[in-house]
């Protein structure tokens, strides 16, 4: 196993910060087959809306620890395919081509993640800076957020581990990941009125299919964590401490209409200050392979009405469909890193 210094010790979040520049390299034009008529969808305040834009990409892009585990899961395709080398060509050549603004990645192995900035930093130009959580346990993967630090300064972060020795269901190695931003002035301007604030958060929850309960109790404590992350502990009174707006990403594991996502989409009357709504990314349209194509992967954000600032959707980068996704076949491919779609979506804060 690498002794690469990036390892995270003590199992505690870490903040990694590698200035890498470098001179924008011409995009190589796509094969036609990568793209598999994925399209971005804009709303129609897309044009006209002049508040800070964020551009997001959530993906879970498949720990190669994992796969050489469950090896069995990729009989059919082809060995090369799964190599890291050739994985990591292919999740870079996609995420550059989607150019995010703040990348949101699941099951993102520990000593991997340097090389992939490395290459997002070359071809991007961009000043690319980082916030990892590993999984706790001895598992090698866990949550990570890669952003523009350039368009973004990162305020505070704030890694959550879903396990707790106390909770019998809270036994699975499963993290969470937190992180509060600040939009920077961009162009010619030099002050902005009244600071853009937004928190980003990423989890990867238990895949067990029938343990809905377990998937209920991490969001549970996800969404306590959650709270008393986004309420402005700096407000003079209490009913001036609104939460700071979420987009909540990741792969959940449960399909829309699970205990897990109703959990999280049900609007709370009586604690309003963090209700979830989750983005339409197409109808019979799928993000990963479970015995049938379904989705488990989704980008949530929170909806409060007493909010000063607040995220509106701009576009929405479709998932395909499920006559496309087998028309495709198994994945990773040729083309695609990773046996998850990534999502991608425009937000604005406005």
């Amino acid at each position: 196993m690498s002794t690469s210094p990036f390892r995270p010790l003590n199992m505690s979040i870490q903040i990694f910060r590698r200035g890498l520049y470098s001179r924008r390299q011409p995009a190589r034009k796509m094969e036609q087959p990568y793209d598999y008529n994925r399209k971005w969808t804009l709303t129609p305040k897309f044009e006209a809306n002049p508040h800070p834009r964020i551009k997001l990409l959530s993906y879970n892009i498949l720990a190669q620890d994992l796969l050489m585990e469950h090896l069995f899961l990729y009989v059919n395709i082809k060995q090369q395919w799964l190599t890291w080398q050739q994985r990591l060509q292919s999740l870079h050549r996609e995420i550059h081509k989607l150019d995010p603004d703040i990348l949101c990645l699941q099951e993102m192995q520990y000593d991997h993640l340097p090389m992939l900035v490395q290459r997002l930093t070359a071809s991007s130009g961009k000043r690319l800076e980082y916030v990892y959580k590993k999984k706790t346990g001895s598992r090698t993967d866990g949550c990570a957020i890669i952003y523009d630090a350039c368009k973004l300064q990162l305020l505070a972060q704030q890694g959550v581990e879903l396990y707790d020795a106390n909770v019998p269901l809270l036994n699975r190695e499963n993290v969470a990941l937190l992180a509060k931003f600040r939009l920077k002035p961009v162009g010619q301007t030099k002050v902005i009125n009244e600071p853009k604030e937004v928190i980003i958060a990423t989890t990867h929850l238990l895949y067990n299919p029938k343990r809905h309960d377990v998937r209920c109790a991490q969001v549970t404590k996800l969404l306590s964590e959650l709270r008393s992350f986004a309420i402005d502990a700096n407000a003079k009174q209490p009913d001036e401490a609104y939460p700071t707006p979420v987009i909540l990403t990741g792969d959940f594991n449960s399909e829309i209409h699970a205990p897990p996502m109703e959990l999280l989409t049900t609007i709370a009357v009586d604690d309003p200050a963090l209700n979830f709504e989750a983005l339409d990314f197409g109808e019979y349209t799928a993000s990963t392979y479970q015995d049938n194509w379904i989705t488990v992967d989704y980008i949530l954000h929170s909806v409060c009405p007493q909010n000063k600032q607040k995220l509106q959707v701009l576009s929405i980068y479709r998932l395909p469909t499920i006559n496309c996704c087998s028309n495709v076949g198994n994945i990773p491919n040729h083309y695609l890193g990773s046996d998850h779609y990534a999502l991608g979506a425009i937000f604005a804060l406005t």
